[in-house]
Formats: C-alpha cells, sequence, structure tokens
C-alpha cells in the first residue's frame, strides 16, 4: 500500500506500508507436524481467536486463506478428520460482538447536580 504522509505545513512525502511479517512456528495436532511460518501479526490475531493454527486453518474459508499453502493443509486436515474416526475436528470458535458501553454491566453515569443547587452555594 502506499500514499503520503502530510505534515503540519500540508507538504507530502510519499511513502509505502509494508504488511508486518514475523516468522511463527505453529504446530498442526491433527496433522502431527510443526511448520515455521511466514505470517502477518493480523493473521496471528485471527490464529489466537480461532483457537489455534488447527482451528484456523479448517474452519476458515478458502478465500480468505488466500494460500496455495493454506489450502492444501486445509484439504489434508479434511482427509485426515473424514478418514479416521478417532481425530476430532476443532471446535469452532465464534466470538460474540462487544456490546456497546452503555448496556455493559457496572457502567457508571456521571452524576449532574442540578443548576439551581450549584449556584446557590
Amino acid at each position: 500500500m502506499h500514499g503520503h504522509t502530510v505534515t503540519f505545513s500540508n507538504k507530502k512525502t510519499k511513502r509505502i506500508w509494508r504488511p508486518n511479517v514475523q516468522k511463527k512456528d505453529c504446530h498442526s495436532d491433527i496433522l502431527g507436524m510443526s511448520l515455521r511460518l511466514r505470517l502477518t501479526t493480523s493473521a496471528m490475531r485471527c490464529i489466537d481467536k480461532a483457537g489455534g493454527f488447527d482451528g484456523y486453518i479448517y474452519n476458515t474459508p478458502d478465500k480468505k486463506l488466500a494460500s496455495k499453502l493454506g489450502v492444501s493443509l486445509k484439504r489434508r486436515m479434511h482427509a485426515i478428520v473424514a478418514g479416521n474416526p478417532n481425530v476430532q475436528p476443532p471446535e469452532f470458535v465464534k466470538r460474540l460482538p462487544r456490546p456497546p458501553r452503555s448496556l455493559t454491566e457496572g457502567a457508571v453515569k456521571p452524576q449532574v447536580e442540578p443548576r439551581a443547587a450549584s449556584l446557590a452555594n
């Protein structure tokens, strides 16, 4: 992605935003192997939210995986789960959306004094 950095004086300088790519070892219980992958930090957060590497690969649609390696691992996982009754598929973890702040428990509303009472003091 590219664009401009704009200063206070409205000078524009070109810059490039690059993805934050990290190397990470991921272990798959279904495949019984560890993989060293290059993942973005946003993908790492998605893996954590899905309950682990197996849950993310197994339950994520092919279009969102967007890599040949991810799709091939998913196919191998589905084949192993379908062929072996002892291997259970990972549970699908659906996170509930966070309620608005006004509805959360323990929300403290500020106490506002009536205007006439504050002027009388």
